[in-house]
């Protein structure tokens, strides 16, 4: 069982928060929105913020997790994931994410199934 992360989860809620406070304000002052209006716009887009920041976050503690694990070198996550090596500099033994993250979901999909792969492999 793997021990769950408490980031993904601050830093959706930090994200939410300001989403919040911004689109509140943004509808109060500059649109003339009523009170009942603009909250329901900034939850809105507070849950919105939410769930991507959490995901990146989640992605995030997930591909370094697993490259932790596996002790996965810059070569071996580029064959895993079919893109080059110099996309995925380690230093200090820390997977630095230096990739746009619109890769992230790629990158955690092909990471996943190779760790399936292993758990099968071990069994």
């Amino acid at each position: 069982m793997h021990k769950k992360s408490l980031f993904p989860i601050i830093y959706g809620m930090l994200s939410a928060l300001i989403a919040f406070i911004a689109v509140f304000f943004i509808c109060l002052r500059s649109f003339r929105w009523s009170l009942p209006s603009a909250i329901l716009a900034g939850g809105l887009f507070a849950i919105c913020f939410f769930v991507l920041s959490w995901f990146r976050g989640h992605a995030s503690v997930e591909i370094k997790r697993i490259t932790q694990e596996y002790h996965l070198s810059d070569q071996d996550l580029a064959r895993i994931t079919g893109m080059k090596a110099s996309d995925f500099p380690v230093y200090q033994d820390k997977l630095q994410l230096i990739l746009p993250k619109r890769y992230w979901p790629k990158i955690l999909e092909a990471l996943q199934k190779y760790e399936r792969e292993r758990k099968q492999v071990e069994l």
